[in-house]
C-alpha cells in the first residue's frame, strides 16, 4: 500500500528549510512514499518543476502554499506560481473561498502553552474544548492538521481533541525541513491521487474514524 505526506517544505521554496528537491525526491522514492503535498512558505512549485520532479523520481507531487497570518499557519491548495495571498486569516479565508481552494489549519496549537510569545494562537489559554472548538476560523477552514511531527504530543493531543468535537476532515503531517524529517508523519492510502480533484477527494475522506494509522 503506498502512502502520502501531506506537508513538506524545500528550499525551493522556503527559506527555513535545509531540503533539497533531490534529498526530498530521494528519502521519498527509498521510503515507499507515491504522493507529497509540498507546501512552501513563499512560493508554488511550477507545473514545469512538478512534472519533472515526477518523471526523476517516480514519485507524485501536488504544490501547495503554508501561509503565514495573524491566526497562525495555514496549507492552501489551489494557487499557482507567482500568486500572493492576504496575510491576515480573515482575507485569507475570504479570498480562498472566493477563488475555490481548499484550506488545512497547520498545526492549530502550535504554542498554544506557552505563556507568552508572538506565535501564540488566538485562543485563550484557559479557554474549554468547547469554546476552542467554537472559534469561527474552524468553521472557514476545510480540513485541520491534528498531528504535526513539529509540534508537542501536548499540542497534537489538544487538536485532535478539539476536532473531536468538529465535522472536519482531519491530516496529517511531518511539516520537515530537513532531511532526518521527511517521512515522519505520513498516511496509507489505498491508491495515488493523480490530479488535484483526486487529492481532494482523498482529503475530504479522512475522518478520525478511517485513520487508525496515525503517525506511521
Amino acid at each position: 500500500m503506498p502512502f502520502i505526506e501531506l506537508h513538506v517544505h524545500t528550499k525551493a521554496g522556503s527559506a527555513d528549510s535545509s531540503i533539497s528537491v533531490d534529498a526530498l525526491g530521494k528519502h521519498a522514492s527509498e521510503q515507499g512514499t507515491g504522493a507529497i503535498l509540498v507546501a512552501e512558505h513563499w512560493r508554488v512549485w511550477t507545473e514545469w518543476e512538478q512534472s519533472g520532479f515526477e518523471a526523476q523520481w517516480g514519485v507524485k507531487l501536488f504544490a501547495a502554499l503554508e501561509q503565514t497570518t495573524d491566526e497562525g499557519h495555514f496549507i492552501v491548495i489551489g494557487p499557482q506560481s507567482g500568486e500572493t495571498l492576504p496575510s491576515t486569516a480573515s482575507k485569507l479565508l475570504e479570498y480562498t473561498k472566493n477563488n475555490q481552494y481548499f484550506v488545512i489549519w497547520a498545526h492549530p496549537f502550535r504554542h498554544f502553552f506557552d505563556a507568552v510569545g508572538a506565535s501564540r494562537p488566538p485562543f485563550a489559554m484557559d479557554a474549554t474544548l468547547e469554546e476552542l472548538a467554537a472559534h469561527p476560523t474552524f468553521s472557514l477552514v476545510d480540513a485541520i492538521e491534528i498531528e504535526n511531527a513539529g509540534c508537542t504530543e501536548r499540542e497534537n493531543s489538544l487538536a485532535l481533541e478539539v476536532s473531536q468535537l468538529l465535522t472536519k476532515p482531519v491530516t496529517v503531517g511531518s511539516d520537515a525541513h530537513d532531511v532526518e524529517h521527511i517521512g515522519a508523519r505520513r498516511l496509507p492510502i489505498p491508491e495515488i491521487p493523480q490530479d488535484t480533484t483526486e487529492l481532494l477527494e482523498l482529503i475530504q475522506s479522512l475522518s478520525l474514524e478511517n485513520m487508525p494509522n496515525l503517525g506511521q
